[in-house]
């Protein structure tokens, strides 16, 4: 197998000058190894035989395998370009339906307020008709009032007739403020409809927040789903921690669907109390009913009481010409009346069209909730395609990832084996260049270590401590990941825009697929100053003796990126 990049989570842009050059030094070194050029060594040497052997048996891919990898590939590939056409065609169906919904709501919208525009006209002539009769009333007041002076000074038989008359207006006034009553309770009711209604739009508003934030959700998911494929390719150790994230999205994405539901069952708490309201409201109007019919027989009994009124003054000479007078007045007062009362009839009609009218707008409105039930219930569904579409895909992208890596194996396999089959003449003399360079270097980077324990004067017992500490951060470093990932997505979503601008400076970059929390356990001041005494010593990448893989050169490069990640943290 291929051996894997150990230090690929470090960014060679974001440590200092000596420790990127031993990383720069080490690469080149690893580099000429693994090309085969400029190395010798000696042709009986134990590890070289080991390391070609290892290689040899390893690296070696047959043909049919060759050939099935890459056929795999491509059933892959078309099946990952259908599944992109299926998710591109259930995307259009959302749309289509959610445009069709905000439609109907919107012209049911346009109808409603409409209708409440002409409710507020009929109201204002309503009251227009009802200020005119009570000015007619007042007149009428006024002129009973003279009348009364007149029976007073006929008989006692007309100052009875008065008083009765005053007792039936009195029940007619009385009348008159139960109406009135019952009017304002139906203006609070008509207020209170409007009301609930107001709240009812509110509630839809939210809906229509909840569903675009919605939508934003499911954006945010197909970033994260591009985030992860460049991620899968930059560093492999973050996949599952991403995958973790993703499926956190998925359900702050389920959460928001719970929400809407209860946004629903709010919806529908609402029209249970509009329907109530409604019913009150068809409850004072069957009181209206009722009272109308008690002014319509006090009306009744007021004109018994005219006609008594007016055989009695036939009985009065002196009365003769009063009567005459209030005769043309109650005539005039008669007519009035019917005026009035053809109008109320007129005004009665209106308002019973402007309430069918409002019925059959209640029943386009349920039906239109019935029809965006069913539309949610069908973008649920296409919601659940969807996914089990992108979990095909994500599945598929992660089996065609797994192909394309085994295809490099192979592709590094047959490219070696072709290297091993022409040059098999100079591997000796190459060989036996490149061990004893590496010897020379493993003397150099000896020679180091040793300039190193001099310069800072380290006890053996300060070494072992450095070590342990050394391998005590490595281990809290693997082991704090998941807690870099959360943190990574939190600066994703919080500060998308100032980490879009540190990406773009040059003396900021941030290496993909890692977030710039430090981590836990780590102490970001702790070895500062030898870690600056290292980087002074340090051979820089032109030298010409450059350092090659050995445990201490392992053990300073890792500690360096470890204390330059914290360092950029702090900084950041």
């Amino acid at each position: 197998m291929a051996r894997k990049n150990t230090n690929k989570q470090y960014s060679l842009r974001k440590l200092k000058t000596g420790t990127a050059s031993v990383a720069v030094a080490l690469t080149v070194v690893g580099a000429g190894l693994a090309s085969q050029t400029e190395v010798k060594a000696e042709v009986n040497h134990p590890n070289y035989t080991a390391a070609r052997n290892e290689v040899l048996r390893d690296l070696y891919v047959s043909g049919n395998i060759w050939e099935w990898q890459n056929q795999r590939i491509k059933e892959l590939q078309s099946l990952l370009g259908k599944t992109n056409l299926d998710n591109i065609e259930l995307e259009n169906r959302l749309k289509e339906e959610k445009l069709r919904s905000e439609k109907g709501l919107k012209d049911l919208s346009d109808k409603n307020q409409k209708i409440q525009e002409e409710l507020e006209n009929k109201k204002k002539d309503y009251q227009l008709a009802v200020d005119g009769h009570a000015n007619t009333v007042k007149r009428y007041k006024a002129e009973i009032a003279k009348l009364d002076e007149i029976i007073k000074k006929q008989s006692e038989t007309i100052e009875k007739e008065v008083a009765d008359y005053n007792s039936l207006f009195d029940k007619m006034k009385v009348v008159n403020d139960s109406y009135q009553n019952t009017k304002r309770e139906y203006d609070l009711i008509e207020e209170e409809l409007g009301k609930k209604l107001k709240e009812n739009q509110d509630l839809e508003e939210k809906l229509k927040d909840k569903e675009f934030y919605l939508g934003e959700t499911l954006r945010y998911i197909n970033e994260l789903d591009l985030k992860l494929g460049q991620l899968n390719i930059d560093n492999i150790d973050l996949k599952h921690e991403l995958e973790q994230e993703k499926q956190k999205a998925e359900a702050d994405r389920q959460t928001l669907e719970a929400e809407k539901a209860k946004l629903e069952e709010e919806k529908q708490i609402s029209d249970a109390s509009r329907q109530s309201l409604r019913r009150d409201l068809d409850a004072s109007r069957e009181a209206k009913k009722q009272l109308e019919a008690e002014y319509q027989k006090l009306e009744e009994e007021k004109q018994i009481s005219d006609a008594s009124r007016q055989s009695l003054r036939r009985d009065l000479d002196a009365s003769r010409e009063a009567k005459k007078q209030l005769e043309a007045e109650y005539q005039k007062l008669e007519e009035q009346n019917k005026i009035s009362e053809a109008s109320r009839k007129g005004l009665r009609r209106d308002l019973n069209a402007s309430r069918e009218a409002k019925k059959q707008l209640e029943a386009e409105h349920q039906k239109l909730e019935e029809q965006n039930k069913i539309s949610e219930a069908s973008r649920k569904g296409l919601r659940r395609d969807l996914d089990a579409s992108r979990e095909a895909k994500k599945q598929l992208e992660a089996e065609l990832d797994k192909v394309k890596e085994e295809k490099q194996i192979s592709d590094a396999s047959r490219k070696g084996l072709r290297r091993d089959l022409d040059a098999s003449r100079e591997a000796k003399k190459q060989v036996e260049k490149a061990l004893e360079e590496a010897n020379s270097k493993l003397a150099a980077l000896e020679k180091l270590n040793k300039e190193l324990e001099e310069s800072k004067k380290l006890t053996e017992k300060e070494k072992a401590e450095l070590q342990a500490k050394f391998e005590a951060e490595a281990k809290a470093f693997k082991e704090k990941l998941a807690k870099q990932a959360e943190e990574l997505a939190k600066l994703r979503a919080g500060k998308a825009s100032d980490s879009q601008t540190r990406d773009a400076k040059p003396g900021n970059k941030v290496v993909p697929g890692k977030g710039q929390a430090p981590q836990a356990g780590t102490k970001p001041n702790q070895n500062k100053e030898p870690m600056k005494e290292i980087k002074r010593q340090l051979p820089s990448t032109g030298e010409a003796t450059n350092p090659f893989f050995t445990a201490a050169a392992l053990a300073v490069m890792a500690t360096a990126g470890v204390a330059a990640v914290a360092k950029r943290k702090e900084e950041n």
